[in-house]
């Protein structure tokens, strides 16, 4: 059987979760990983599940079991937001914070994941073309 390599790293994933504590995760990943950027003295992760982009045990979508990925869904201005295997979509933002208050269970998560929304919703109606008036 061919597997694809997405497949295998998310069962691989699935599996030191299961067998090991977040803690000794992170302790493993937090220098060596292939998401780990260095810029100008900071790490910044690319990792999914990592709202503030930061290589931090708390920010960290590799070792810990609550996760938030807010995206672009592909439509015009619709979000995705993934919490844990929950997958929200929607454009109305007001909506979407209020599906957010409600499922995420980490309060400072939840504070994150709500400047997220308005973020990346702003960026998405940023890119649509102004229209001038004819004063």
């Amino acid at each position: 059987f061919f597997f694809s390599a997405a497949f295998v790293s998310f069962t691989l994933a699935l599996t030191l979760l299961e067998m090991a504590s977040p803690d000794l995760i992170w302790q493993c990943v937090k220098k060596n990983n292939a998401f780990l950027t260095k810029n100008m003295g900071v790490q910044f992760s690319k990792e999914k599940g990592n709202l503030m982009s930061l290589n931090s045990f708390k920010h960290s979508g590799l070792c810990n079991t609550n996760k938030v990925n807010i995206e672009a869904a592909g439509a015009d201005d619709d979000l995705q937001i993934t919490y844990n295997d929950l997958t929200l979509k929607g454009h109305d933002v007001k909506q979407m914070v209020r599906k957010v208050e409600k499922t995420i269970i980490r309060t400072d998560l939840k504070a994150m994941a709500m400047a997220k929304i308005t973020y990346v919703h702003k960026s998405l109606r940023a890119g649509k073309a102004i229209k001038k008036s004819k004063n």
